[in-house]
């Protein structure tokens, strides 16, 4: 059974003749396809029409199959074997196989699944090592000059452009055989005198791919992103720690590039000093964005430091998330054509929302129209930018999330049901994001407010610009204010309004509520006076 699984295919239609090779009349290959694994199921079919039923259905479905020989059991079943191509998570992979083994048949044959297996690649890539040639360099005999002299070769600033490639982790011997035997490319010649060769820098699994890869030696996997991630926050933390603090607690980097080097080079063929550099690189890189980080927030003064690493790394997975969603879709296949279309609408989304910001700002915080206010329209783009970049992020991570539950098969089950989940889901994000992006125009307007008590000129937001101003009227007992009285003691807000009115925002007026639009004012413009007051007055001085 298990020798079943793990034969190879000859045909779609019928098994493989006696030493056939693939190519004689008959016999088809198998298609290729982009896909990251393959599956074979075995299959217990009734034999009769049921099995050609079978057999169309799988046809008909993309799907690989080949009868097993010697394998009927008795005049009732016939074994087959079936190979599903996925691409995936190896993950679910052995559950998604025998579903669409079963999803291929719709019901209308009654089979049964005896075994299933993953594959493993046909062709395995050779592996191939890298040989550098530099040019023989001698600083002396000393210790330290031999030693400054030979990590002056391995880090490559004595190489003379030229290298050749082995199959395998090959050796210095084979190296320089192959260089010698080697026709000239018009470049440089390889001169024994002269020159000598290196090994280029790679994992050890990298040059000896039969070997089983240790899960710490998966470059750029997951353990490789969680040390970047904890080099990361370790910097961000030594920031805010005292010098002698940080004095102790920095050669945990240098212990730490000791354990990742050996990720990246092999020990058998690099220094102990190379292998400690290529662990640095990576440990002390990511502590340096990490440490500048936190600097530069707090150079900014920033209080929200954290959001650069945090949309980063959060940033990684919905990226990833994404590609998983749109990788063999209709809407890859169609993005040069989509992409003009699904950027066209920003023309008039960005304004609508910056519009609609102001508009929380203005009317919605402060109680004054918006329509009487003179904004540039280039200020409604821009105000609009933060709500619009937040809907799309809400956009994406709703795709991502999609993207994650296609890679690890979750949606392929009931598809309807998972799109309808991951629908409402991603509108409650669009939602969230959007009040998100508005809870920017509420913290202006109480900082308009805050500064106005405090006898400032607040500051604009978007274009809508204001003052702080003492109030006259021309003619009191026939000045019309709404809701009066005009206030004359003290400053006012006024803000820059066309029109036949001037909307006043009174910043002591209080009516029993903490809502700020009941200190809004409304006047004719021909009706009164406006100066502007001293900075931080609290008194306006009698005309």
């Amino acid at each position: 059974m298990a020798s079943a699984l793990v034969a190879p295919f000859r045909t779609r239609r019928a098994p493989a003749l006696p030493g056939g090779d693939g190519n004689s009349p008959g016999e088809v290959p198998p298609q290729a396809g982009d896909f990251t694994h393959r599956a074979a199921v075995l299959v217990r079919v009734p034999a009769g029409m049921e099995e050609g039923t079978a057999r169309e259905q799988w046809e008909r479905c993309g799907l690989l199959f080949s009868p097993v020989d010697d394998a009927h059991q008795g005049d009732a079943m016939v074994l087959y074997r079936v190979e599903v191509r996925l691409q995936g998570s190896r993950w679910g992979a052995l559950s998604e196989a025998e579903r669409r083994v079963m999803a291929a048949l719709a019901g209308r044959v009654t089979v049964h699944i005896g075994d299933a297996t993953l594959l493993e690649p046909e062709d395995t890539p050779t592996a191939v090592s890298t040989w550098h040639v530099h040019r023989k360099t001698d600083w002396g005999s000393g210790w330290w000059r031999s030693r400054a002299a030979r990590l002056w070769v391995q880090v490559g600033a004595a190489d003379v452009h030229r290298r050749v490639r082995l199959d395998g982790p090959g050796t210095y011997e084979e190296a320089v055989a192959a260089l010698r035997g080697r026709a000239d490319l018009g470049g440089v010649i390889f001169d024994d005198d002269l020159h000598d060769v290196r090994p280029g820098i790679a994992s050890t699994h990298a040059l000896r791919p039969q070997d089983p890869a240790p899960w710490h030696t998966r470059a750029l996997g997951l353990p490789s992103m969680a040390v970047g991630v904890a080099a990361m926050l370790f910097g961000w933390v030594l920031v805010g720690l005292g010098l002698w603090w940080q004095i102790a607690l920095a050669p945990l980097l240098l212990a730490a590039a000791w354990w990742v080097g050996p990720w990246f080079t092999d020990r058998e063929r690099h220094s102990r000093m190379i292998t400690w550099l290529c662990g640095l690189a990576m440990v002390g890189s990511a502590a340096f964005c990490g440490f500048m980080i936190r600097v530069i927030s707090i150079a900014l003064g920033s209080v929200g430091g954290l959001w650069p690493s945090g949309v980063i790394l959060c940033g990684l997975p919905v990226l990833r998330g994404c590609m998983y969603a749109l990788r063999q879709s209709w809407l890859s296949r169609n993005a040069a054509a989509l992409l003009p279309i699904a950027v066209v609408p920003l023309a008039w989304v960005l304004p609508w929302m910056g519009r609609l910001a102001q508009g929380v700002y203005l009317t919605v915080c402060l109680g004054i129209p918006l329509a009487p206010a003179n904004v540039d329209p280039l200020w409604m783009y821009l105000a609009g930018v933060k709500p619009a970049v937040l809907c799309i992020a809400a956009v994406l991570c709703g795709l991502a999330a999609l993207g994650w539950a296609r890679h690890f098969y979750w949606i392929t089950g009931s598809r309807a049901y998972c799109l309808a989940i991951f629908s409402t889901l991603t509108a409650l994000m669009m939602a969230a994001a959007l009040l998100l992006g508005l809870a920017s125009a509420t913290a202006a307007a109480h900082r308009t407010a805050a500064q106005a008590a405090a006898g400032q000129d607040p500051s604009s937001f978007f274009g809508i610009s204001a003052r702080l101003v003492c109030v006259s009227p021309l003619d009191a007992a026939n000045t019309a204010v709404q809701p009066g009285p005009l206030p004359t003691g003290h400053p006012v807000v006024a803000f820059d309004v066309t029109g036949d009115e001037t909307w006043l925002w009174d910043p002591r007026r209080e009516r029993g509520s903490a809502d700020l639009a009941e200190r809004a004012l409304r006047v004719r413009t021909d009706q009164i006076v406006t100066r502007p007051a001293a900075r931080g007055a609290h008194v306006c001085p009698p005309v």
